[in-house]
């Protein structure tokens, strides 16, 4: 059985599931909430944001929402997903199944891994989208806002939410890591929202350790902009984490016969 016939056989266990529909709401909240707070006036006073609004619309108005995926929603989403997917064969009780299917070990593993990663994606691409409509929604609602005389630089936007991509990884492959080995989902969300806390804690608080070496906050650190020049250095210790994970996981993965 090659890796293709495995992705689809992954793929299709989830066509019954709700983790698409969960998918989409997640990537809806962020846009919603924006269309929301952002308006012309707030108790009668003009909006602060008019002038900011005015010169660069869609740009500023798609960087509020990549602040709030980065620091809040993202990591949220990656820890529940991590442990929505691997309750697909404890909750159907089919390890045995997919054990005795003639696919290797790590076939088995990579193919689930792939398929955690395309629900990463399609909440990026979801975000993206929803985030244009609402922007559009936004420009009838508040013209002074002037959103039909800018335009997105989407370069820029494709290059940053690449780099969000790239520094969530180490959290998405530990926490797809923990799903997979552990039977109640209770686990990986609290070792995920634990960590994910005191992750922000220690970059905007107490600072324990330098916050660009603790992954968990990875993708909320190189939004600020005064991080700006440690992002390279990020985006490499993420790809350095997130290999290790990686294969650690896998490792326990294929030693571990019983679930």
């Amino acid at each position: 059985m090659n890796l293709m016939i495995s992705l689809k056989s992954e793929f299709l266990k989830t066509k019954r599931s709700p983790i698409w529909l969960f998918t989409i709401a997640m990537a809806l909240i962020v846009p919603i909430f924006v269309l929301i707070i952002f308006k012309e006036e707030h108790d009668g006073v003009p909006s602060d944001q008019i002038k900011v609004f005015s010169k660069d619309a869609w740009n500023f108005y798609f960087y509020q929402g990549r602040g709030m995926i980065s620091i809040v929603f993202l990591p949220m989403f990656i820890v529940l997903i991590s442990a929505l997917l691997p309750q697909i064969e404890y909750r159907n009780h089919t390890w045995k199944q997919v054990f005795a299917s003639p696919q290797s070990y790590w076939k088995i593993y990579f193919s689930k891994f792939l398929i955690f990663n395309a629900f990463m994606i399609c909440f990026f691409i979801a975000h993206g989208l929803f985030m244009g409509v609402s922007g559009m929604f936004s420009g009838m609602l508040n013209p002074k806002f002037n959103f039909a005389g800018n335009q997105v630089d989407w370069s820029q936007y494709l290059m940053k939410m690449s780099q969000a991509y790239l520094a969530i990884l180490p959290l998405a492959t530990l926490q797809f890591w923990l799903g997979l080995r552990f039977k109640s989902f209770l686990i990986p969300i609290g070792v995920g929202v634990l960590f994910s806390i005191l992750g922000m804690i220690n970059m905007i608080g107490y600072k324990l350790i330098d916050p660009d070496k603790f992954f968990f906050n990875y993708a909320a650190f190189i939004f600020f902009k005064e991080n700006v020049a440690r992002i390279p250095y990020v985006l490499w210790a993420s790809t350095a984490y997130a290999v290790a994970f990686l294969l650690i996981g896998f490792l326990d993965f294929s030693r571990i016969r019983e679930r």
